[in-house]
């Protein structure tokens, strides 16, 4: 900020000032600190972009901001992220802010609210948000609504199945909606039941139903099932469907498997569900690279 005109700038000399005697600053403002060094004053502009952000009102009519977050994986900084996200939105509308994370996938790390800076036994700041764990919630709660764009979602709550999927697929197929919406709610549906299902069941399931396989071929999705994009969905599923199989053979996972899991090719996800009968728990580390 510029000085008015006519008055010194105070600021930037008092700025100066300060920065020639650190030990003295704390002497005067923290004297339970010690000085170590000086650190650049600049601050990093970094873009941002949060997932949703809507103007709400409470029940007593106060405005505020929801700032909801779509996760498929926690993070490790997270909650910084999502403080960060919130205290930019403060910033910027000075409307308080209600954050919320959306886990759109079972997840065995913990999300940890509130964010939490501490110094030793003193909380210097802290962010609190809501955690929607959308496996945990029932389907019922999209799909009894009129609120067509949400049915998608339910492939991605509670009791999640093959059969689920396929009916809600058909409550998509007898919506009063245009052929084009409904192809593109359909290509969301099938998508996203690949982060919780084996795509390629889901699939074939689909090609069952006379009325599903013509949505099917109709849709856009046939065509992004062939490209890279899709690929990645459909190993996701495969990802899924081989934690799943070694869950049940071996118990909980360690973090170290889980994360090889999610970086492993097609090829060693195919290698560790085709031996998971006869593969130890070391051979399953081995071909996961990690013996």
């Amino acid at each position: 900020m510029e000085p008015a005109a006519g008055r010194p700038d105070y600021d930037q000399t008092l700025k100066l000032l300060l920065a020639r005697a650190p030990e003295g600053v704390l002497a005067l403002v923290a004297p339970d600190l010690r000085w170590r060094a000086t650190r650049s004053p600049e601050l990093p502009a970094v873009g941002r972009q949060a997932d949703l952000v809507l103007e709400v009102e409470d029940q007593q009519g106060q405005r505020g901001l929801l700032h909801l977050e779509l996760q498929t994986r926690v993070e490790p900084d997270l909650g910084e992220r999502v403080a960060d996200y919130g205290l930019r939105l403060w910033r910027r509308d000075h409307l308080p802010v209600r954050s919320v994370v959306v886990l759109l996938r079972e997840t065995r790390q913990q999300v940890t609210s509130p964010f939490v800076m501490a110094w030793g036994d003193r909380v210097l700041q802290s962010y609190y948000f809501d955690v929607v764990r959308l496996w945990e919630a029932p389907p019922e709660r999209v799909l009894e609504r009129p609120d067509i764009a949400l049915w998608p979602l339910a492939s991605l709550m509670a009791g999640t199945t093959i059969e689920s999927t396929v009916a809600v697929a058909e409550q998509i197929a007898r919506a009063s909606v245009s052929g084009a919406e409904r192809g593109e709610l359909s290509g969301l549906l099938w998508s996203l039941a690949g982060l919780r299902l084996p795509l390629d069941v889901v699939l074939q399931a689909l090609r069952r139903n006379p009325m599903l396989r013509e949505l099917l071929q109709d849709s856009s999705f046939v065509e992004l099932i062939r490209d890279e994009g899709m690929q990645a969905g459909m190993q996701a599923g495969m990802r899924e469907l081989a934690q799943v199989a070694l869950e049940g053979r071996f118990g909980a996972l360690g973090d170290d498997v889980v994360d090889a899991l999610r970086t492993a090719d097609d090829a060693t996800l195919r290698a560790v569900v085709a031996h998971l009968v006869g593969d130890s728990p070391e051979q399953v580390r081995e071909r996961l690279g990690l013996s």
